[in-house]
C-alpha cells in the first residue's frame, strides 16, 4: 500500500513538474518580448497567437479527450486507433492553413502553417504522453526546444520584430511537434485510413473543447477587438497566469484519467472533496506570486479587489474538474458542453458590457470570475445533473 501511494505521489510530481514547465515556458516567451521590445509588439503578437489557439482546439476535434476513454475501453487497438484519427484530423491543418493566408496576408500565413503544423503534432502526441506516463520524455523535448527558441531570439535581438518573432516562434512550435513525431514514431501504423465517422463520433469532444477553451479566454478575445495593444498585452500575460493556477488541478488528476474512468462513485467522490481543499490552499498562495510577478514585472500595482475577484476567477476549476471527467464516463458529454457554453456566453455578454462602462482589466476580469461561479453552480447543482 505504501508502494502504491510512492508512486502515485512520483507520478503526479513527474507529470506537475512537466505541466508547470509548459506552462511557465508560454508565460516567460510574453516577458521577455516586453522585456526586451514592448508591449505593444506583444499586443499585435496576441492576435496571431489568439487565432492559433481557437484553431488549435478546432484542428484537434476532441482528440486527447475521446482517445483516452477509447483506450481505456479498447487498449488492444491504441495504434489501429491513434494513426486513423491522426490522419482524419490532418486535412483541418491545411483549411485552417488556407484561412489564415486569408486573414494574415502570404508571408505571415506560411509561418502560421507551420506554427499550426506544429501545435497539430504536439497535441496529438499528447494523448500518448498521458496515457502512457512518458512525462520525462515530454519534459526533456519541451526543455531543449525552449532552449533553442531562447537563443534564437536572444541572437536576433539587435534585429528582432513582429516578422522575426512569429518565424522564430513558429519553428519553435515545429520544433517540438517533430520531436514528438520521432519519439513515438513507432506508434503510427502505415496500415491505416480515414475514418470520417469520428468527426460524429466526437463533436461533443470538440464542442468541450471549444467551450472550455472559450469560458476562460473570451475575455482576453473581446479586450483585442478593443485595439489598445498595451491593454491587450497586459490582460492577456494575467489570463495566462490565472489559467495556469487553474491548470494546477488537472496536473494531479491528469495522469490518472484511465482510473477515474474505471473508480466507484464513492471513489470519485471523495476525490472531488480532496481537490476542492487543495485548491483552497493552493490559489490563495499562487495568487501573492501573481502579485509579485505583475508589481514588479509589468510595473501594475492592482487593488486588493482585483485578487480577490482573480480567486473567483480561478477556484472553481477545482471544484468542477474532475466533474468533467465524472460526466464524460457516463457517456454525457452533451451536459458537459452545454455547461460550458452558458459560461461563454455569460464571460462574453459581462465582459463586453463591463468593458463598455468602463475600460480596465478588472472590469474584465469580473465577467470571467462570474462565468466560472455559474459553470460551479451548474456541475454541483443536483437538481440539474
Amino acid at each position: 500500500m505504501k508502494n502504491k501511494s510512492t508512486n502515485i505521489i512520483s507520478i503526479i510530481s513527474i507529470n506537475t513538474l512537466r505541466q508547470v514547465l509548459l506552462s511557465v515556458f508560454n508565460m516567460v516567451i510574453p516577458f521577455m518580448v516586453v522585456q526586451h521590445l514592448s508591449k505593444e509588439i506583444w499586443g499585435e503578437f496576441v492576435s496571431l497567437l489568439l487565432y492559433s489557439l481557437l484553431v488549435t482546439q478546432i484542428i484537434n476535434w476532441g482528440n486527447k479527450e475521446y482517445l483516452l476513454r477509447k483506450f481505456s475501453e479498447t487498449p488492444s487497438t491504441i495504434k489501429v486507433d491513434f494513426s486513423s484519427i491522426l490522419l482524419t484530423r490532418f486535412p483541418l491543418v491545411l483549411l485552417f492553413s488556407l484561412v489564415g493566408f486569408f486573414f494574415f496576408g502570404i508571408e505571415s500565413g506560411c509561418y502560421l502553417t507551420i506554427w499550426i503544423l506544429g501545435r497539430f503534432l504536439i497535441h496529438s502526441y499528447e494523448v500518448l504522453v498521458v496515457y502512457e506516463k512518458k512525462f520525462n520524455v515530454s519534459s526533456i523535448i519541451e526543455l531543449c526546444c525552449f532552449l533553442i527558441f531562447v537563443i534564437l531570439f536572444y541572437s536576433l535581438s539587435s534585429a528582432i520584430n513582429l516578422e522575426k518573432l512569429l518565424i522564430v516562434y513558429s519553428f519553435y512550435q515545429l520544433n517540438k511537434g517533430i520531436c514528438y513525431l520521432l519519439f513515438f514514431k513507432d506508434t503510427f501504423s502505415l496500415n491505416t485510413s480515414f475514418n470520417f465517422t469520428y468527426y460524429k463520433n466526437s463533436i461533443w469532444f470538440l464542442l468541450l473543447s471549444i467551450f472550455g477553451f472559450l469560458a476562460s479566454k473570451i475575455d482576453v478575445y473581446i479586450i483585442e477587438q478593443f485595439d489598445n495593444k498595451t491593454a491587450t498585452s497586459d490582460y492577456q500575460i494575467i489570463n495566462g497566469l490565472l489559467v495556469f493556477i487553474m491548470s494546477i488541478s488537472t496536473f494531479i488528476y491528469t495522469p490518472f484519467t484511465k482510473n477515474i474512468y474505471r473508480n466507484s462513485y464513492f471513489t470519485i467522490e471523495k476525490t472531488k472533496k480532496v481537490l476542492a481543499v487543495i485548491g483552497l490552499i493552493i490559489v490563495p498562495i499562487s495568487l501573492l506570486f501573481v502579485y509579485g510577478i505583475l508589481h514588479y514585472f509589468l510595473n501594475l500595482k492592482l487593488t486588493i479587489w482585483f485578487y480577490f475577484v482573480a480567486f473567483l476567477y480561478v477556484f472553481p476549476s477545482y471544484v468542477y474538474g474532475i466533474e468533467i471527467i465524472s460526466l464524460f464516463k457516463q457517456h454525457k458529454e452533451k451536459r458537459v458542453v452545454l455547461f460550458l457554453f452558458i459560461g461563454t456566453i455569460c464571460n462574453w455578454m459581462l465582459s463586453f458590457m463591463l468593458l463598455k462602462v468602463h475600460f480596465g482589466i478588472i472590469e474584465n476580469l469580473i465577467g470571467g470570475a462570474i462565468a466560472q461561479l455559474v459553470i460551479m453552480f451548474l456541475f454541483k447543482s443536483k437538481k440539474i445533473i
